[in-house]
């Protein structure tokens, strides 16, 4: 897709978010809800959008993890995913509580991490299981490291794992010497050595060198590559991105950039600027490479749903704290 039709579609699907949920919701969070829509094939309904919204209030309670600037979210991937806004909440919540009774928190991520699973009712169990096993070895080797912001990526992994212990001593050794060249270690360093074993549950040093080249290419051409980009650089690795792609990114991020809505977020342009060139690499050859492409769109789903989480998660702590401003970049 190219920069300027991007761009375009931003300006047309932002006001809409905003006339939906007001000016109560922060503007990150509008801006990951809005490449949602700008970046996949279903088109912004507002109805639609609202009656999912509303489907999913009228299920939750008070005190629900989905509700605050978490419920715009939450409205959005659910939409983006299917049909009928009844039944999308109904199992949303079914889901969740299959994954809270086998320990996982009743939190924002445990509800993320639903969204990923399947809806085929033998499955979803099966998946939520091999989600927690993956999660707990996970824990083990970075106790507190792991939390429950690590729920999405280990329930979208926990499938490929035949052997969930050595998954996660290949997750240890990226993270390990990812950090080693360079990558700040943290949180988003943590979901990057999980992405980039997605399709491949063998260690691959050569996924290492090619993650810094891939971070080294951007940051050359001036971009401000941040801890919240290392899970789409890993992704950008395992889709085997070459200089034509990186070009694409550097474009886009430039034009979404200069855009007045992007203009104190530009860490969420070139978010943006990779989600868009994921997109095009998942539904081609690269994807049919490394295996995957039946299961392309969760790992887009996910990497929005952690994208936009942060940015919900900032929001709400800037609530908190008086309503103080971001640094931007």
């Amino acid at each position: 897709m190219e920069a300027t039709m991007i761009k375009n579609r931003y300006e047309t699907i932002y006001p809409k978010l905003v006339n939906l949920f007001s000016w109560t919701v922060d503007k990150r969070v509008l801006l990951s809800i809005a490449g949602i829509y700008a970046m996949g094939d279903k088109e912004l309904d507002a109805r639609r959008l609202r009656e999912v919204a509303d489907a999913l209030k009228k299920r939750s309670g008070l005190f629900s993890p989905v509700r605050g600037q978490f419920h715009p979210l939450i409205s959005a991937l659910l939409d983006a995913s299917g049909e009928g806004a009844q039944e999308l909440a109904e199992n949303l919540f079914e889901k969740q509580e299959i994954l809270r009774e086998l320990g996982f928190r009743n939190t924002i991520h445990s509800y993320l991490a639903a969204t990923l699973l399947p809806d085929e009712e033998g499955e979803v169990r099966r998946e939520a299981i091999a989600g927690k096993m993956l999660y707990d070895e996970m824990k083990r080797r970075h106790r507190f490291l792991t939390s429950d912001d690590d729920y999405t990526f280990a329930v979208l992994l926990g499938g490929q794992a035949d052997r969930p212990s050595e998954l996660a001593d290949i997750m240890h050794r990226y993270y390990q010497d990812l950090k080693m060249c360079g990558f700040r270690f943290g949180n988003e360093l943590q979901w990057m050595s999980q992405t980039i074993t997605y399709g491949n549950a063998a260690y691959d040093e050569n996924r290492v060198e090619k993650a810094s080249e891939i971070r080294g290419r951007l940051k050359a051409e001036g971009l401000k590559v941040k801890p919240i980009h290392y899970p789409a650089i890993g992704l950008l690795t395992v889709f085997h991105v070459e200089q034509p792609q990186v070009e694409c990114i550097v474009e886009t991020a430039k034009v979404l950039s200069e855009m007045k809505l992007f203009r104190w977020y530009k860490e969420m342009a070139l978010s943006a600027a990779i989600q868009s060139v994921l997109m095009e690499l998942t539904t081609g050859e690269q994807a049919a490479h490394v295996g995957i492409a039946a299961s392309v769109e969760q790992v887009l789903r996910a990497q929005q749903a952690i994208m936009a989480s942060s940015g919900a998660a900032a929001a709400a702590a800037a609530a908190a704290a008086g309503g103080g401003g971001d640094g931007g970049s």
